[in-house]
């Protein structure tokens, strides 16, 4: 966010290559939702600042703030489909396009396809040994968080999810000495990405987190009590109002959501993860870079104490580097792990 608001102060940016470009280009219209506590604030602000640079934004902004999905009814969905339907009309005068509800339709077809599909590859780290680690997930979950509503990203999900299978089969293992399964919950510290290869050095995996799992996954609660992914409807919508509905009651069910309303439901989540997936240990990130995933936290972190599961907490900030104390940070993981009977392999 500050990184966009300096570009437009600046009329700066920079490229990933880190060359520096003159003339940060402006938006021609601005369509954002509200869950996060910054996401209609932040363009808000974005429309201010290039109205005092002389261009008027058109701005719309969708309130999907209904409740966590063990509460979904159908009064919430019909009022987030109706502030789609009108946000349609809005952009079609403000484009002066017509909408083509043809690739709605498709887009929610595959969005739900790849987010489906991303929960199964998750769920095959439940196999010992895990064929994925967490700092790996990083790099996969990336293509549902840019294009999950592209058919390229369906086939790249099904590609991927194919050779984790493969992985499982063959014993293939993400962490060479596996003896030890943690996950994490929220974002991890960007920056120091390496504490996951420091922690390789005990046998210690990160088997994924609540977050790699389910800002890009989706999943529900099984009859039976377990946690699994959550399967699309077998065919793609008809028309432009089963379209919207489906994607709506589809997105509500997203787990990342669940942390803005109710602890607990976090911890239900990382308690059923514990057990499925078969963990030794839970690592909460107190991340001062998102609030809204870390609202509650430390009732987390008690609720799975009083569960009898080991919990490791540390302080950061996703967005700030300044806010991370590695050498401390690994310090007091080392301390853990060694309370957890756990020494080095290599050094």
């Amino acid at each position: 966010m500050r990184n966009y608001w300096g570009s437009i102060l600046l009329d700066k940016y920079i490229l990933a290559d880190g060359r520096v470009v003159d003339g940060f280009p402006a938006p021609d219209f601005i369509w954002q939702d509200h869950i996060c506590c910054s996401h209609a604030k932040w363009y808000q602000i974005v429309k201010w600042l290039e109205k005092k640079k002389g261009k008027e934004i058109p701005m719309y902004c969708v309130d999907v703030s209904v409740g966590p999905f063990n509460e979904i009814e159908d009064y919430k969905i019909d009022y987030i489909v109706q502030q789609l339907n009108d946000g349609i009309e809005w952009m079609e005068k403000v484009t002066g396009r017509r909408y083509q509800d043809k690739l709605l339709c498709e887009a929610v077809w595959n969005e739900m396809k790849s987010t489906s599909l991303w929960a199964e590859i998750c769920a095959l780290n439940q196999n010992v040994p895990a064929p994925l680690d967490e700092k790996t997930m990083y790099s996969l979950y990336v293509m549902g968080t840019l294009m999950k509503h592209k058919k390229e990203c369906v086939d790249f999900y099904d590609k991927l999810k194919k050779e984790v299978e493969d992985r499982v089969r063959r014993g293939i293992a993400a962490v060479r000495y596996e003896r030890f399964r943690v996950i994490t919950d929220t974002q991890p510290p960007w920056g120091f990405l390496s504490v996951f290869r420091e922690m390789e050095k005990f046998g210690v995996v990160s088997v994924g987190s609540l977050y790699t799992f389910g800002l890009i996954g989706m999943w529900e609660y099984k009859p039976d009590g377990t946690w699994a992914p959550k399967q699309p409807p077998p065919r793609p919508p008809k028309d432009r109002d089963e379209a919207l509905k489906w994607i709506v009651e589809w997105t509500l069910y997203r787990p990342e959501w669940a942390h803005f309303y109710k602890p607990e439901l976090k911890t239900k989540m990382i308690a059923s993860i514990y057990r499925q997936w078969k963990l030794n240990a839970v690592l909460l990130h107190y991340n001062r870079g998102c609030e809204g995933l870390s609202c509650g936290i430390a009732l987390n972190r008690l609720g799975l104490v009083e569960q009898g599961i080991p919990v490791f907490p540390f302080e950061g900030n996703m967005g700030d580097e300044r806010e991370f104390d590695y050498a401390g940070t690994l310090a007091r993981l080392t301390a853990f792990f060694e309370s957890m009977g756990l020494k080095k392999i290599v050094s």
